[in-house]
């Protein structure tokens, strides 16, 4: 009987069917499990250390263990914040506050405090129960001052005693972030599947970006959704029953494949779409002035008019020279010979005639206006100033060495 349930003419469809959806609902948990307990890019687990803890109330110093009390403040007061060592979030994006602090016993009490920023000058505080102390963790998410823009957070501990026997020891505190109810989920997996970052450098190879605020990258659900159909049609359809045709797996990877190159054929007509409306009927020139250069595009459209269509020798200065900039900029001058690198020196062969473009910021250069000359350490170089534009550069063309009167009898009398 049960032979001939194997090989009935339904079988084989309704194994793959139960494959596909079985690993459906798989696939579905795992991205469960992922999105309640992994970290959200947007919205990150705050780990603050005690080298970013401030002590701004009673004696201490820092250690290697963690930020260490010695006495409390005259009113018998230790309050330990965290304001301006993180960045400020919003609250709703956070459920609550735990710690790492040794030394704590009966005769303290214990308080979290945090202020927003409406209220820098009067931040709110509520005190911590003994239950939550035990587990070292207290949840804000139902206090209605909990609100807005945090901009600073911290622990406030008032002891009975003018000198603890112990020191406290403030180790760590972290922010967890919000958890989504099971309901959401669905939610935010459909939008990280769709998430479009854009063009960027590794379009013309990938289908994602390399960097983003998705948890998930579209290929691993796909590849481990596959994976999954694959071993369930396998125990429901082994080879040693009789089922050794590779149709169905060949179908499952054409079924993951058509979602992949679905969402990439889709994102690729709302990437047109955004080009078109940017650069449609703009000339090369007026797109750079609109593209992701703008920024810095009519400063060398304006090296480019005052160095004229012979080609001149370039060296580019920059304090990173594999940077986006100083790359983008040397794309931009062509063809002129344009030549990177992070500083210059005698060894670099540059000659009276040739062009220095310094990019801002001067980390290993600077400019003796006096004297007319580049200074690179030890090393100097004539130039006149050409072009300079805040924020962006400066543009030089390297003048012949002329020496002065002095120099010149000095050396009159020598011979």
């Amino acid at each position: 009987m049960k032979s001939d349930v194997f090989q009935s003419a339904w079988y084989r469809p309704l194994a793959l069917a139960v494959a596909l959806i079985g690993a459906a609902l798989g696939l579905w948990l795992l991205l469960a499990g992922v999105y309640l307990w992994s970290d959200d890019p947007a919205r990150p687990t705050i780990r603050i250390d005690a080298q970013a803890l401030q002590l701004t109330a009673g004696e201490g110093t820092p250690s290697e263990r963690g930020l260490r009390v010695e006495r409390p403040a005259s009113n018998g007061l230790v309050l330990v914040l965290v304001q301006g060592a993180i960045r400020p979030f919003e609250a709703r994006d956070y459920r609550g506050l735990g710690w790492r602090v040794d030394g704590l016993d009966e005769t303290h009490e214990l308080r979290v405090i945090w202020a927003t920023a409406a209220t820098t000058r009067k931040p709110f505080d509520r005190q911590i129960s003994p239950a939550e102390r035990r587990a070292s963790f207290i949840m804000l998410t139902a206090d209605p001052n909990w609100d807005g823009l945090i901009v600073g957070v911290g622990l406030a501990v008032v002891g009975s005693k003018a000198e603890a026997d112990e020191p406290l020891l403030f180790k760590e505190l972290t922010l967890y972030p919000l958890r989504p109810a099971l309901s959401e989920i669905p939610l935010y997996a459909w939008s990280d599947w769709w998430r479009d970052l854009g063009w960027s450098g590794r379009s013309i190879n990938f289908s994602d970006s390399a960097a983003g605020e998705s948890r998930i990258r579209p290929l691993i659900p796909v590849a481990v959704w596959c994976a999954l159909a694959a071993l369930i049609h396998l125990l429901l359809a082994p080879p040693w029953r009789g089922f050794r045709a590779w149709t169905p797996y060949a179908v499952i990877l054409l079924v993951g494949w058509l979602a992949l190159d679905t969402r990439w054929q889709w994102l690729l007509l709302q990437r047109l779409d955004q080009t078109r409306s940017l650069y449609a009927g703009l000339d090369a020139a007026e797109r750079q002035r609109v593209g992701p250069d703008q920024g810095f595009y009519p400063f060398i459209e304006e090296i480019r008019r005052r160095l004229g269509a012979e080609p001149v020798r370039i060296f580019l200065v920059a304090p990173d020279p594999a940077s986006y900039g100083a790359n983008r900029a040397r794309y931009h001058l062509l063809p002129h010979n344009v030549r990177l690198s992070a500083t210059l020196d005698i060894t670099s062969g540059v000659m009276p005639g040739d062009i220095v473009l310094v990019m801002s910021p001067l980390d290993r250069t600077s400019h003796d206006q006096t004297r007319s000359e580049l200074v690179f350490g030890d090393w100097r170089l004539a130039v006149s100033s050409q072009l300079s534009q805040p924020g962006l550069g400066t543009l030089f063309r390297v003048t012949p060495v002329v020496e002065d009167d002095e120099t010149l009898e000095t050396d009159d009398a020598v011979l």
